[in-house]
C-alpha cells in the first residue's frame, strides 16, 4: 500500500506533457541542418569581444567570417563548420564553406571550392557594430586530402543547413 501511493506521489511531480525541454541557459545552436544525411548542429562561441562570428569592412565590401564548433563551451575545430561570405550592399557577392574532419582547418577537410555549392541569404542588417545574417547552404562539399591538390567530388559530402548569426565587427 505504502509502496502505491510513493509511487503516485513520484508520477505527481513528473511532467505530464512527456517532451523533454531545454534548460534556459542552454544556447540555441546558430546553424543546423544536414551534413551527409546526419543531423547536425553548431554553436557560435564567444568570450567578450571575442566571437566566432566576426566581419571587417575591406572597402565597400564586408567579409564576414563564421566558425561552428559542434560542442557549446569548447574552442574546438574538430568538425566545425566555417562559413566565410563577402557582401556587397546587401548582397552577397561571394562565399566559402569548409567542413574540416581534424582539428586544424587544413586538409583533410570538405571544401566548397572544388564543389558544387549554393549559398542563399534570407536576412542580412547591419548596425555599426554588428551584423546579423541569415541563410541557407546546399549542396556537395568536395574533399581535399592534401594542401595544395584540387578537391574531388567523387568523395564529397551533401550539405543542407541553415544559419542565423550575429557577427561582431573587428576594429585594427
Amino acid at each position: 500500500m505504502w509502496k502505491q501511493i510513493g509511487v503516485a506521489l513520484i508520477a505527481s511531480w513528473l511532467p505530464v506533457s512527456g517532451f523533454a525541454t531545454e534548460p534556459a541557459d542552454q544556447p540555441n545552436p546558430e546553424i543546423k541542418g544536414t551534413l551527409d544525411g546526419e543531423r547536425r548542429e553548431w554553436f557560435i562561441l564567444s568570450h567578450g569581444d571575442d566571437s566566432n562570428a566576426s566581419f571587417v569592412e575591406l572597402g565597400d565590401d564586408i567579409t564576414i567570417d563564421i566558425t561552428g564548433s559542434v560542442d557549446d563551451e569548447a574552442w574546438e575545430g574538430e568538425e566545425a563548420l566555417s562559413i566565410s561570405l563577402t557582401v556587397n550592399e546587401g548582397q552577397l557577392i561571394s562565399a566559402v564553406v569548409l567542413h574540416s574532419i581534424g582539428t586544424t582547418v587544413s586538409p583533410p577537410l570538405f571544401t566548397s571550392e572544388g564543389g558544387d555549392v549554393a549559398v542563399t541569404l534570407t536576412h542580412y542588417e547591419r548596425t555599426s557594430h554588428t551584423v546579423h545574417v541569415a541563410g541557407k547552404i546546399e549542396g556537395l562539399l568536395a574533399l581535399q586530402v592534401e594542401l595544395g591538390e584540387s578537391p574531388s567530388q567523387e568523395e564529397g559530402i551533401e550539405i543542407d543547413v541553415a544559419f542565423d548569426v550575429e557577427a561582431q565587427k573587428v576594429e585594427f
